[in-house]
């Protein structure tokens, strides 16, 4: 009976948004379900790729009718399990389809989106107005979209001085679990102008974050500003990250930068003949070049009292090349990776790095057997600094490398390497126990985190009180944040 019941549920999903649009296979439901590093443990029944907002109501509406979980995708680059099935009886809510620019606003500068749209395609539409996003995206941009970045709080480029992506949404239209259609801010006014977001409680909140835990984002509106009439560029080499960290810091809280970015390699505690050299880089912004040039000789006053300046290559790159990151997950270096991260606060970065380092090396026996590689990044987040291990092992790629990245898999030439991947996923769970212990707080929470057994018993109560409110069947993304 169940069966039927579900068979029939798809096949009305399949008269709103067209039987091309609704995928049964295996191989597709098998490349939808699963990330960058999890593989989902139950494929879900079908991919459902909506057109339009209302075709996505619907489909919802039929879900919450026939009791069929939802679990909403964008372009697919979570590694924290964001949409990872867990139940059998859902379906992939595709938002790819939902990929129409609504409005850009430059005299109240705005721009409404919906939710499938790529934050390249966006950046590039308001470019042509002389507009930004302040936080304008993260450097999968190319194929992360906006409804998948609002869940997920992405961050990178303008961070340091604007923060995440989230701190900039007015609005949002978002559909609930019972197929309601809600507005938020201004914008959830009669005739009302998505302009401003705090009018009363802000409601936008709830759904930033969450992973599509309250609800699926149809569209979002994101404030604008002019586009910086120029820029300027800096990198610095430290001997030890505990230098690099500082400086940072210091010039994180200047404000005066718009990126400020560091790397290294991992060097395990015995290599004491290796040092790590991090460097850390830093984009300015402001409009004149007169600007920027004082902007960055402040800077290199206080990167130069432990660090020595060297060519900006990297900086340089990333803001002409925002979003060709993706190139460094396609395989040519026979690795797969994955991150895992903690923010905190400035006060905070040194013992968290030291905690970082003290868990790699408890674990340097694996990581040598395995040949694991690890790159430590850290970055200012506005007022706090993200400390954010990359690991990379070898392993044979995932459907998502091959199948929505592009990746030739003649380029792969390693053997599979479960065990690798294993212990990629043992020192991943260490990190994240320590930032439980720390009290770390995440931005792709997903459902890898242990976010619900870090909060208090209050918090905790309050927020399973929202989810019943919002989701009281748990048919949206069940299991994610821990919740269901």
């Amino acid at each position: 009976m169940a069966e039927a019941l579900e068979h029939a549920a798809v096949c009305a999903m399949e008269e709103i948004v067209g039987a091309n649009n609704v995928r049964r296979d295996a191989k597709s439901c098998r490349y939808f379900s699963g990330d960058l590093f999890f593989e989902a443990p139950s494929l879900p029944m079908a991919v459902v790729s909506p057109a339009t907002r209302d075709e996505a109501v619907r489909v919802i509406q039929i879900g919450s009718d026939e009791s069929v979980s939802i679990v909403p995708r964008g372009g697919g680059l979570s590694y924290t399990g964001g949409y990872v099935t867990q139940d059998p009886h859902s379906i992939i809510l595709d938002t790819t389809r939902l990929a129409r620019i609504i409005e850009i606003n430059g005299d109240d500068q705005y721009v409404t989106v919906e939710a499938g749209v790529t934050w390249q395609v966006l950046d590039d539409a308001v470019a042509k107005h002389g507009l930004r996003v302040p936080q304008f995206g993260p450097a999968s941009g190319r194929v992360s979209t906006v409804g998948g970045g609002l869940s997920q709080n992405t961050i990178l480029f303008g961070s340091a001085t604007h923060g995440s992506v989230a701190d900039h949404v007015l609005s949002l239209e978002v559909a609930l679990a019972d197929g309601s259609r809600i507005n938020t801010g201004s914008g959830a006014m009669r005739a009302g102008q998505p302009f401003f977001r705090y009018h009363g409680p802000d409601a936008s909140g709830l759904f930033l974050g969450d992973c599509g835990a309250f609800g699926v984002k149809l569209s979002a509106t994101l404030q604008l500003m002019p586009r910086p009439a120029a820029y300027g560029f800096a990198s610095f080499a430290f001997r030890t990250f505990e230098e690099m960290i500082s400086a940072q810091t210091e010039i994180g809280r200047t404000r005066q930068a718009a990126d400020i970015l560091g790397a290294g390699d991992y060097v395990p505690l015995h290599h004491v003949d290796t040092e790590a050299k991090p460097i850390m880089h830093v984009v300015v912004e402001g409009d004149t070049e007169a600007d920027v040039t004082g902007r960055l000789d402040r800077l290199r006053v206080i990167a130069t009292h432990q660090g020595h300046e060297v060519e900006p290559m990297l900086p340089t790159v990333l803001r002409t090349q925002p979003f060709d990151f993706l190139r460094s997950l396609l395989g040519e270096n026979d690795h797969l990776q994955t991150w895992t991260h903690a923010l905190v606060p400035f006060s905070r970065g040194l013992h968290m790095f030291s905690g970082v380092t003290a868990t790699l090396n408890a674990e340097a026996a694996l990581i040598e057997r395995h040949g694991i590689d690890i790159t430590i990044s850290v970055a200012v987040v506005r007022n706090a600094l993200l400390i954010e291990p990359i690991i990379r092992w070898r392993d044979q790629p995932r459907a998502l490398h091959l199948d929505g990245l592009g990746s030739e898999p003649d380029v792969w030439r390693g053997e599979p390497d479960p065990a690798a991947t294993d212990a990629a996923a043992q020192i991943r769970r260490g990190l994240r126990d320590l930032f439980r212990r720390e009290a770390a707080v995440h931005l792709q929470i997903g459902r890898f985190y242990a976010y619900r057994e870090g909060l208090s018993e209050d918090s905790d109560r309050f927020l399973m009180r929202l989810k019943h409110a919002f989701d009281p069947n748990n048919r949206m993304n069940p299991g994610v944040l821990g919740l269901g």
